[in-house]
């Protein structure tokens, strides 16, 4: 669900580029979180991390919710959104990669051969150029990067959050993100509250922030707390698959041949990757 709503969140700031600065997109979406989940938070959560923990993840959650929201406003002004979905697919397998050298999941050869797999389609889908515009390979290697945050940001959560609630931890990730946002607005004379939208426009802002944002981010930290950083960063195909259907629907962006074989792969990685083989039977 985290991700099928974070897929379509790449359709909605795509159209929104054509609006307003890309950091506005990016503060207005964190800041409805901040202000509804800290709201909710001050109502229910009774027990609060100490100090030195709640500046850890404040720390990670600008990382994560501020500059990777700030990435992906600023990539979709140069791509589209299914190219830019298809691209962060790469996170799952830069999440084992990482979890693998930090000890925490084992890189086996079946695994590398689903990212090698998987990697390869992402490399087939951008490597077409019909329907890209003129600069989208800036775009893609800014996804990139935000794939690498993502993956960063889900090894570490998978230890450091077991002993907070996900409300806690979304919490103290969106307010300081938020007001690295707004720090970075004001710098670059970007409105930060009074954006010149549609009304369609401001319907997009609503639902970054509340389903991309709010029910979205939740549900991610959820999922981090109670599984492997692989298996919650392996639903993230779900992304290009949402974001292909709904660009196509709403903003009437081609589908080729070549993007759905690259999806194809990415998919067939991630099967090889999480196959799970069934033991051999122990001779009595």
């Amino acid at each position: 669900m985290s991700t099928s709503l974070g897929g379509s969140a790449f359709v909605a700031i795509r159209f929104l580029v054509t609006e307003t600065e890309p950091v506005t997109i990016a503060f207005l979406r964190n800041f409805t979180a901040a202000v509804i989940l800290t709201a909710i938070a001050l109502v229910i959560v009774r027990r609060w991390p100490n100090p030195r923990a709640f500046l850890m993840m404040a720390l990670m959650g600008a990382l994560f919710f501020g500059g990777l929201q700030l990435i992906f406003s600023n990539a979709l002004a140069f791509t589209t959104s299914s190219r830019g979905a298809l691209a962060y697919t790469t996170s799952p397998f830069m999440t084992l990669l990482i979890a693998a050298m930090f000890g925490i999941e084992r890189a086996t050869r079946q695994k590398l051969a689903g990212i090698v797999l998987a990697t390869a389609g992402v490399v087939v889908a951008l490597g077409q150029s019909a329907g890209a515009p003129p600069d989208a390979w800036i775009g893609d290697g800014l996804i990139l990067v935000g794939a690498l945050i993502t993956a960063v940001y889900g090894v570490w959560s998978n230890r450091a959050l077991r002993d907070q609630s996900p409300l806690v931890a979304v919490v103290a990730g969106v307010v300081p993100g938020s007001a690295m946002l707004y720090a970075v607005a004001m710098a670059t004379d970007a409105p930060a509250f009074t954006p010149e939208l549609s009304r369609t426009g401001w319907f997009a802002i609503a639902y970054l922030g509340i389903g991309a944002a709010v029910i979205s981010y939740t549900l991610w930290l959820w999922a981090l707390r109670n599984t492997t950083p692989t298996l919650v960063a392996v639903a993230l195909p779900m992304n290009p698959l949402m974001a292909l259907f709904w660009g196509a629907v709403l903003l009437d962006e081609r589908i080729t041949v070549t993007m759905l074989a690259g999806f194809a792969l990415v998919i067939a990685g991630i099967a090889v990757t999480n196959w799970q083989r069934r033991p051999k039977p122990v001779p009595a």
